[in-house]
């Protein structure tokens, strides 16, 4: 099962993107980190300071359009 990093925002879910080299937030699926375990994800969400509240988030394989 595969696991992004997900963080509550006052429009919904925000996700964790990896682009150009840097880390930023995105909503657009396409962008999307996606881990290949919850504990991977889980590890990326500590490592982000704590006023993101960013966690980690399951889903099935074909969620993040094959992005794994």
């Amino acid at each position: 099962m595969i696991a992004v990093v997900a963080r509550s925002t006052d429009r919904g879910l925000a996700f964790l993107a990896h682009h150009r080299g840097r880390h930023d937030w995105t909503t657009a699926d396409g962008d999307v980190e996606v881990f290949q375990s919850v504990r991977e994800a889980t590890r990326a969400a500590m490592k982000l300071p704590a006023r993101l509240r960013a966690f980690a988030l399951p889903g099935p394989q074909t969620a993040w359009r094959g992005r794994s």
